[in-house]
């Protein structure tokens, strides 16, 4: 068989698992993920390669209902991704029966053009958390909704039948050379993983508001052959989501550190000196300055 290589789009609505399943199959930690909806906002490319294919993922935030420019923005977002590929992997959550959010994905799929059943594969994940009694008329709910010229029930957290999903999606790549370095598996900078890392541990160790309205980036970054200073500054739009993420005599900001660091230095491959700083900054989900800022437009 000639090589095969080509870019699939990773689309579905927030919190289904698109992001676990990227992770999985690149096998390095691409995109970052929580229990939390909405966790990912950038576009962000996992590369996959074997001796016979290269894929390179585009994880796309979770379409949904915008309550906010930056909804809008990822929205937006998800839409540009899913142009101009070669596969689209729709990724629904099986367990429970198709959402409004599922309905208007598939209405956005439709007006793009991006739903071409002959390049489509829908992947409906979770089949783990699914009742006897659902599995048919959830299928068939599914497949009606995303036309598809293939589908796979999968458990990304049990890691069953993913082999068999990437066969659907290596049959449906051209043939042609790999578009990355055998041994790429991003196409993110470390500056912004690392802003993403921070993100991470912040929205596992805080409570239900803080999350949506925090946002990360790397302020510093300097580093030689041992050891890189990094600072990175924690967003929100609230005092009272400021002292949530310090903590009492600043634990939370503490662990977040700790982890953070940890994970940052096995990608960086040294020693780490992490600052964190918590700013706020009202309402920045509403700002084009600030979106624009933080590269979410």
């Amino acid at each position: 068989m000639s090589f095969r290589a080509g870019v699939v789009a990773v689309i579905g609505r927030p919190n289904v698992g698109k992001s676990t399943l990227v992770n999985a199959i690149v096998g390095q930690k691409v995109s970052i993920v929580s229990s939390k909806p909405q966790t990912t906002r950038r576009r962000a490319m996992g590369i996959a390669t074997t001796p016979d294919w290269q894929i390179a993922f585009v994880d796309t935030p979770g379409v949904h209902r915008p309550k906010h420019r930056l909804g809008k923005a990822l929205n937006d977002a998800a839409k540009q991704a899913v142009r101009d590929v070669d596969v689209l992997l729709v990724v629904v959550d099986a367990s429970k029966p198709p959402s409004p959010e599922d309905r208007s994905l598939a209405l956005m799929l439709q007006d793009t053009g991006a739903l071409v059943p002959e390049r489509t594969v829908l992947c409906l994940n979770k089949m783990d958390l699914l009742k006897a009694h659902d599995v048919q008329r959830h299928f068939d709910e599914y497949v009606a909704l995303f036309p598809a010229g293939a589908n796979m029930m999968t458990s990304v957290t049990k890691k069953r039948n993913l082999d068999l999903l990437l066969g659907l999606l290596v049959e449906r790549l051209p043939e042609g050379e790999a578009l990355f370095e055998a041994d790429a598996f991003t196409d993110q900078t470390l500056r912004a993983m690392a802003a993403e890392i921070v993100r991470e541990k912040a929205i596992n160790a805080t409570r239900q508001e803080v999350p949506h309205a925090l946002a990360t980036y790397v302020e510093q970054w300097d580093e030689d052959d041992t050891i890189a200073h990094i600072a990175v500054v924690l967003l929100v739009e609230r005092d009272g989501q400021k002292s949530i993420l310090i903590g009492t005599k600043g634990s939370v900001l503490k662990q977040i550190g700790t982890e953070a660091r940890l994970e940052m230095e096995e990608l960086i491959g040294k020693k780490v000196f992490l600052e964190l700083f918590v700013k706020v900054r009202d309402d920045w989900r509403e700002s084009p300055r600030i979106l624009n800022e933080l590269e979410y437009m």
